[in-house]
């Protein structure tokens, strides 16, 4: 068989999708089991900040702080949630780890970096918004698993 083809085992790159909640970490959780059973596999870390809604609106409905303080401390949080993930998937042995900071519209962000960086697998949890806002809106991860060319791996 000449060169790899998706979705066949071995995986040698997982990208995991977090953004602090205890789905994106239960999917940290998986994305750390899978890597642990290739001793080189690569484990990148996304997490999108998405725009603070008086971005989008021009309103500023809290009034407290302006869009570029908020933007700096959604990013600064960020950083600490992407952080901590790296130190908690080295701490379980994956050592091969990357870590990725975006900023817009979160399945848009997640779907472009697998654009460049190819991984075998995405791994992002659902948050079980409820059936409306599904309806409507779409969760990130049905944006993800309906328009990603990798396989993907929602995690409740």
């Amino acid at each position: 068989m000449e060169g790899k083809t998706r979705g066949v085992l071995p995986l040698s790159k997982i990208l995991v999708a977090i953004d602090g909640t205890k789905p994106s970490m239960r999917a940290l959780d998986m994305g750390i089991s899978l890597a642990k059973v290739e001793s080189n596999l690569e484990l990148d870390i996304v997490m999108v900040v998405p725009y603070p809604v008086q971005y989008v609106t021009g309103e500023n409905p809290t009034g407290d702080l302006t869009i570029v303080e908020r933007l700096a401390t959604l990013k600064e949080r960020a950083e600490t949630i992407l952080n901590h993930a790296k130190d908690y998937s080295v701490s379980n042995g994956v050592m091969n780890v990357k870590t990725y900071l975006k900023q817009g519209d979160p399945a848009r962000e997640i779907l472009d970096l697998a654009g460049s960086i190819n991984p075998d697998l995405i791994v992002i949890g659902n948050r079980r918004r409820g059936f409306l806002r599904g309806v409507f809106l779409g969760s990130v991860s049905q944006r993800v698993a309906a328009n990603s060319e990798c396989a993907v791996l929602v995690v409740k």
